[in-house]
């Protein structure tokens, strides 16, 4: 299954959209289904950095999280490696006219059996949920206090 891709524009600074989608930690704020990561390695957000996470989607599911790229203000990537075998996350970050445009892609590289049983379904129910995501980011990052 290829990446799934999509993108929006937000009205803020890159350094601004780029620290809160850097911040793994956050990603309960604005994630569809609940999850909550905790960093498991000490120092700078750089790459190898790990992080445990457990998402709640039709149960509870544990994933190692590492990141992979990691581009300040504009770029930062990382795989989650559990039960859905393992998944590429990428953001990107674009100054645009007032703002940023945030991509945000998801791409499922070594899928576990349930996961090549339901391709259809994620690739259906995929592009929304990341649009979904987009406009939460959005909506937190725009109302935020710079």
């Amino acid at each position: 299954m290829g990446a799934t891709v999509k993108e929006i524009e937000i009205k803020a600074p890159p350094e601004k959209v780029f620290s809160y989608v850097a911040d793994l930690p956050k990603h309960g704020e604005w994630g569809k289904h609940k999850v909550e990561v905790t960093p498991t390695s000490s120092g700078p957000m750089a790459v190898g950095a790990t992080f445990d996470g457990v998402g709640h989607q039709m149960g509870a599911h544990h994933d190692k999280l590492t990141i992979t790229e990691y581009s300040p203000n504009t770029r930062l990537a990382f795989e989650s490696n559990g039960d859905a075998g393992t998944v590429r996350h990428v953001f990107v970050v674009t100054p645009s006219g007032s703002g940023v445009k945030l991509s945000k892609s998801m791409e499922i590289i070594k899928p576990s059996f349930m996961t090549r049983l339901m391709t259809p379904v994620i690739a259906f129910m995929g592009p929304s949920m990341l649009a979904q995501d987009l406009e939460r980011i959005k909506e937190r990052v725009e109302s935020s206090p710079s």
